[in-house]
């Protein structure tokens, strides 16, 4: 009988911890305060969860934290103006998504300032994003954040067949176009290709926002896989794009949900926070 293999976890919880104490010691040595503003609209459960997450690590860090919460009827131009003078008192500031279906939300963040949108999702920062004008553009945090992950581990990306499902502006897209800059040989699926090929890949990013979609037979033997999903079930327990149960015993590494992803998101948020720090110091010498 076949002996199952042993997987390893890439646990973000055990990644962050390394790479918030280096960060710690980066904002230390700036001799000088560091503030970070969340503009919130309305008071979804979800959103408040994930913002309680960035608060606590912006205290870890000794990074001063101010959270701006909104009513849900404010209007697009109210909303515009207070991001607007929000930006003028800090070094880098974030609009937590979603927001309302009144708002035009691609608008809004648009109004993010280039030099703290440290969520880089205004337009401006994805043209320099991907046209390598690394200066002025911020890698969107989770994208980011799966390349810290990967790198923690050592999980080799040059020359290696690193595959992503899901092509959103968020995740999939920036994820791919960091996999290619670090050498990996990428393709990526959507809900048009399907996912037939996916098990060919040496790296498989799974971001396609639906719960348990890649199988066993979705996978490669000892590849390694990143699960970005986050779902939530009947019986309120939350669960990842993969079906990590029967996965996990044909690859060789996998990143749990929760305690994969979501960590090292928050983490390259505030290493994208320190990038608009150093460059604003830069900018004024």
């Amino acid at each position: 009988m076949k002996e199952k293999n042993k997987y390893k976890i890439l646990s973000g919880i055990e990644a962050s911890k390394h790479y918030s104490e280096l960060l710690k010691n980066l904002f230390i040595s700036l001799n000088e305060p560091t503030i970070f503003k969340i503009i919130q609209v309305g008071d979804l459960a979800a959103s408040n969860k994930y913002i309680n997450n960035k608060i606590k690590k912006a205290k870890e860090l000794g990074i001063e934290a101010i959270l701006v919460k909104l009513d849900a009827s404010i209007s697009q131009e109210d909303l515009k103006t207070i991001v607007q003078n929000e930006a003028l008192s800090c070094d880098g500031i974030i609009v937590q998504l979603p927001l309302p279906e009144h708002i035009n939300s691609q608008e809004i963040l648009n109004i993010v300032p280039i030099e703290k949108d440290i969520d880089g999702l205004s337009e401006l920062n994805q043209f320099n994003f991907y046209n390598f004008k690394e200066e002025s553009a911020f890698s969107p945090a989770t994208a980011r954040g799966i390349i810290m992950l990967l790198d923690y581990y050592n999980i080799p990306i040059a020359n290696k067949k690193t595959f992503v499902i899901g092509e959103s502006n968020l995740v999939g897209k920036p994820t791919k176009f960091l996999l290619n800059k670090k050498g990996g040989i990428v393709k990526s699926f959507n809900k048009n290709t399907g996912i037939f090929g996916s098990n060919e890949a040496d790296v498989l990013v799974v971001a396609a926002g639906e719960a348990n979609l890649v199988k066993t037979k979705d996978v490669k033997e000892n590849a390694t896989i990143i699960d970005v999903g986050i779902n939530s079930l009947t019986n309120n327990k939350i669960t990842g794009d993969v079906d990590f149960e029967s996965v996990k015993h044909k690859v060789s590494a996998i990143s749990p949900v929760p305690g994969g992803v979501g960590p090292m998101t928050v983490i390259a948020l505030f290493y994208n926070l320190y990038d608009a720090k150093i460059r604003t110091k830069k900018t004024i010498s």
